[in-house]
């Protein structure tokens, strides 16, 4: 790997970990630059503004909650069992950084301008994910069998993201990593995972 490649893999490392603890607001390219260690010109020329640098940062992660939609849609299973699946998996995601849920609600989810840009890019017309696709023909499948109530399947997956984020943001004290005794904090999101797939199940079957 050349030292452009190295600069720009740093740029983008450092970007997510000031993102990640600051918001992006409260990050400037200025303290990029300087933690990366080099010149702020250079970190317009690899990303022209500090948005794109956003985006390049957190689109595969926002991916994630997308794309991978595909990965606990078992067919063996009814639809149900994928439902709880899918919980499952993003609760998975979201233990993995317990920075990630309040950074996806202040920067995404409170920001029209960037929640209109992840619908029209995952959720939306031709642009749409496959694996959003193949979810809505589930959906559209156990609704014409009477198994669940009518709903867009983009609002049962927003029902699922808003309550799976929300185990992380409203949190005991302490809840972060580090801060509070593992046991303790596997046994809070256990509770509330089952909640959540509780709530959902009964929201939306008949």
């Amino acid at each position: 790997m050349d030292r452009n490649q190295n600069i720009e893999k740093r740029i983008l490392w450092v970007a997510e970990r000031l993102f990640l603890e600051k918001g992006f607001s409260g990050t400037s390219t200025t303290e990029i630059a300087k933690t990366v260690g080099c010149n702020q010109a250079l970190i317009h020329y690899y990303f022209r503004t500090k948005e794109k640098l956003f985006w390049d940062v957190f689109a595969p992660k926002v991916e994630q909650f997308v794309e991978y939609l595909d990965a606990p849609l078992d067919e063996s299973i009814d639809f149900v069992a994928r439902i709880r699946n899918v919980i499952d998996f993003y609760f998975g995601i979201l233990e993995l950084d317990e920075r990630l849920a309040p950074f996806i609600v202040n920067e995404l989810i409170m920001n029209p301008g960037r929640w209109d840009k992840f619908r029209d890019r995952y959720l939306r017309n031709e642009s749409r994910s496959r694996a959003f696709n193949r979810f809505e023909n589930m959906v559209k499948i156990e609704i014409e069998a009477g198994r669940v109530r009518p709903m867009p399947a983009v609002d049962l997956l927003m029902n699922i993201m808003s309550l799976t984020i929300s185990a992380f943001i409203v949190a005991p004290k302490g809840f972060a990593i580090g801060e509070c005794d593992s046991n303790l904090r596997k046994s809070y999101l256990d509770r509330r995972r089952e909640d959540v797939k509780e709530l959902i199940v009964r929201g939306m079957t008949k």
